[in-house]
């Protein structure tokens, strides 16, 4: 497997992003992770109801009762290949990082970082440093 070499460039040209190694078996279920949009019957009738899914209920339901021409339900069949479960969908395993201590261990190769929504902008800005050092990729790395 070739590997792409990132390059280091100007200020404001695009950079591309650290991909995971992954074998052939993997990227194929990863694309099997990907499921249709689940909405609430009726939800485009009345203002009160929001897109979130609810089990459909009502003794003339036809979206209980199943009928070809009304949208997907959500069942058991939708779900997730175990190998894939819990990964990011570019395919690496997401590892919580609240500070830089955090960071130790890290396999770059298959684990990217997400940086929890509590930690501030300074502490933020040294933990995206020591990532780029490290060569490991960060999910939110934001602006």
């Amino acid at each position: 497997m070739e590997e792409e070499e990132v390059k280091i460039v100007e200020k404001g040209e695009y950079i591309p992003k650290k991909k995971p190694v992954l074998d052939d078996d993997v990227k194929k279920l990863l694309s099997l992770k990907k499921k249709p949009v689940f909405i609430r019957q009726q939800y485009h009738q009345y203002k009160r109801l929001s897109k979130k899914w609810a089990k459909p209920r009502g003794r003339h339901s036809k979206l209980r009762k199943g009928l070809r021409y009304r949208t997907s339900r959500a069942k058991i069949g939708y779900g997730t290949p175990k190998k894939v479960k819990g990964l990011h969908p570019s395919g690496f395993e997401e590892i919580m990082v609240h500070n830089i201590n955090d960071m130790e261990g890290i396999n770059r190769e298959k684990e990217a970082v997400r940086i929890s929504a509590q930690v501030g902008k300074r502490k933020r800005e040294e933990i995206i440093k020591r990532a780029d050092e490290m060569e490991v990729r960060v999910l939110n790395r934001g602006i």
